[in-house]
């Protein structure tokens, strides 16, 4: 017995990337309104609505952005790797700063 499909619900659609970028180039670059453009392409207007978002949050980004999250991730990395040797160097000069009970 197969289990009954909620009404409404429509199957997961995937998209190829030529398909989201026409969508947002005609709401972008056309200026047409995005419930027209995702009512002719048969999809759901929060889906273009999201790419478009997206699309224009890439745009603001300024152009050496990636390089620069890159580069601060790897100074992040070293910076926790410099505290916990800091860490460990504390810990052992106080074990060995304590005079033995000798």
């Amino acid at each position: 017995m197969e289990a009954a499909k909620p009404a409404g619900k429509r199957p997961r659609t995937k998209y190829d990337a030529a398909f989201r970028t026409e969508a947002v180039r005609r709401v972008n670059q056309d200026g047409q309104m995005a419930a027209r453009v995702a009512q002719a392409l048969g999809m759901s207007e929060a889906v273009l609505g999201k790419w478009v978002r997206a699309a224009r949050l890439q745009a603001a980004r300024p152009a050496g952005s990636d390089a620069l999250e890159q580069e601060n991730k790897q100074l992040r990395a070293q910076l926790a790797r410099a505290e916990m040797e800091r860490d460990i160097v504390k810990k052992a000069l106080t074990i060995f700063s304590h005079p033995t009970g000798r």
